[in-house]
């Protein structure tokens, strides 16, 4: 099955999206609000994880993006201590440093990429 780049961005944004929002909603003192975002990015995370891994087994990613699959199951596993703790801080400096592994994990494989020649 062929995903199409608009599902493959959507589903590597939301998460964050979804973490962004609860890093937002616990800095202005909505402590209840950021725990049940972090309850909500708990299934998103881990559907993403799983689907990254299934993509990984059929290797349809290059080596340095299969690193991205095991970033995820770690923002998992950090979410779920966190959110088992009661410490939002926690899950959320957690899991927002994983993500900007990932990020800089991103940016190096697109500056890895050959420029396209567009003169021809």
């Amino acid at each position: 099955m062929r995903v199409s780049g608009e599902l493959l961005a959507m589903r590597r944004w939301l998460p964050i999206t979804i973490v962004l929002a609860a890093a937002v909603a616990e800095a202005i003192g909505l402590r209840q609000i950021a725990f049940y975002l972090l309850l909500v990015a708990v299934p998103i995370v881990a559907a993403t994880a799983l689907t990254m891994f299934g993509e990984l087994l059929d290797s349809r990613f290059e080596p340095a993006e299969s690193l991205q699959a095991l970033l995820y199951g770690l923002a998992l596993l950090l979410l779920v201590a966190g959110a088992a703790a009661g410490s939002t801080a926690f899950a959320l400096s957690a899991c927002l440093a994983t993500f900007a592994v990932q990020a800089l994990l991103g940016i190096g494989v697109e500056l890895k990429r050959p420029v396209l020649d567009l003169e021809r």
